[in-house]
């Protein structure tokens, strides 16, 4: 999985808010969640925004459904 282009500055904000010795991009690439540090699998987002948000966020469906709402 591809991870969104982040200007260097918001990378390094966004990689600190997250509890793994990875970066945003790393957690996303490897299929990692950003939030809860679970697997995460192509099938497993409701739908394609989504999955798109992962690319950004870095956030399993259950995680994004916690912050955003269902």
């Amino acid at each position: 999985m591809k991870a969104t282009n982040k200007a260097p500055e918001i990378e390094a904000f966004l990689s600190s808010l997250i509890n793994s010795p990875l970066t945003r991009e790393e957690t996303i690439e490897q299929g990692i969640c950003s939030g809860c540090g679970s697997d995460v699998l192509d099938t497993s987002f409701r739908d394609e925004l989504s999955f798109k948000e992962f690319t950004i966020s870095g956030l399993c469906q259950k995680c994004q459904d916690d912050i955003f709402g269902v």
